[in-house]
């Protein structure tokens, strides 16, 4: 894992909470929903930051961060012969004086970031190296943008997702024009006026592979953090988790004295044995726990502790518990113990 990254900016974005049918047939009772496809990316928060320099009454630099929903740097993007893709590129003056630009001072991109066709834990394992990425893998796929006043206000944005939604699609055009090596779009979207509408897009997203969906009010605005307004609606086949113990393998058998998977502290609040993992995983792991070990003088420790992981089951039983829970990937980048 990478060591800690310090926050560069809380941007502290809106996060969906889970599908609420109620809640989302009373939307719909008034208006109708914004559904946006949810991509199998790393939430990406790309703040464009105007500041002025010191001894130019009119000039502005423009640094660009690349942080996580937590406002840390990806590793990645802290290699010394990398740095922060576009930050300070002599095409952003141009982009806002001669553009009819949004916001002149700054803003923030609310996207995801994936790395060619990679699925999302390994887009992760990629964040987390410090070794230089070609610009023409990424992909942004945007679904909001704020100025960089709200956002460092920590504030909600007094803009609906119906009115937003074409921000994006303005602001996307231009950095298309201007910043052609990364691949940028808007968020796939459609509006849906009944239950049955959501049931049929999320059906057919399942088929094409994708992740699911999230439900947007259109009347609602962009606040911060977790709050209603936006639900996932995603399959319950995955829940996430903290590292709280490790599982050997049974004595007399071909794991033994290996760790074999975790002891995993569910979000829903259940303990469960998360295992299922690769024979390349038990030995990296074990030798982990083993340097843990020794550099404790003999003493058996867990250096995953806390660690942030995803986990896969085949079902949930009614009292909340899983079946056959397997561990997938570690969720943190910037930091083990941080989600992202």
């Amino acid at each position: 894992m990478s060591k800690v990254q310090s926050v560069i900016l809380e941007t502290n974005p809106h996060r969906p909470v889970n599908f609420n049918e109620k809640a989302v047939s009373k939307v719909l009772e008034e208006s109708y929903l914004i559904a946006d496809v949810k991509e199998d990316g790393v939430r990406l928060n790309l703040c464009v930051m105007g500041e002025r320099r010191s001894g130019y009454e009119n000039g502005y630099d423009y640094p660009v961060e690349w942080l996580s929903r937590e406002g840390k740097r990806f590793p990645v993007f802290c290699h010394q012969h990398v740095g922060n893709p576009l930050s300070f590129d002599n095409r952003w003056p141009d982009f806002f004086e001669t553009d009819e630009a949004l916001f002149p001072e700054g803003f923030m991109l609310d996207a995801e970031l994936r790395i060619d066709d990679l699925p999302c834990k390994d887009i992760a394992g990629t964040l987390r190296r410090h070794q230089a990425i070609d610009l023409s893998r990424l992909k942004v796929i945007v679904f909001g943008i704020l100025p960089m006043s709200v956002v460092r206000s920590g504030q909600d944005y007094d803009v609906t997702h119906s009115v937003m939604k074409y921000h994006v699609e303005y602001q996307v055009k231009l950095l298309k024009e201007r910043f052609p090596e990364i691949a940028w779009s808007v968020v796939e979207s459609l509006d849906c006026f009944s239950v049955e509408e959501v049931d049929t897009l999320y059906e057919s997203v399942r088929e094409r592979k994708l992740e699911g969906l999230v439900l947007k009010d259109p009347n609602g605005i962009y606040k911060r953090s977790k709050q209603s307004g936006m639900w996932k609606m995603t399959p319950d086949d995955n829940e996430d988790g903290k590292v709280v113990g490790l599982v050997w393998g049974t004595p007399g058998l071909a794991n033994e004295g290996k760790v074999i998977g975790f002891e995993v502290l569910l979000e829903s609040g259940h303990v469960v044995n998360a295992c299922k993992i690769s024979k390349a995983l038990m030995d990296e792991f074990t030798a982990k726990v083993s340097e843990a070990e020794f550099a404790n003088s003999g003493r058996v420790s867990n250096p995953y502790e806390g660690h942030t992981v995803r986990l896969t089951f085949m079902e949930r039983y009614p009292d909340g518990s899983l079946r056959h829970p397997s561990f997938d990937s570690f969720r943190g980048i910037s930091e083990p113990t941080i989600k992202e």
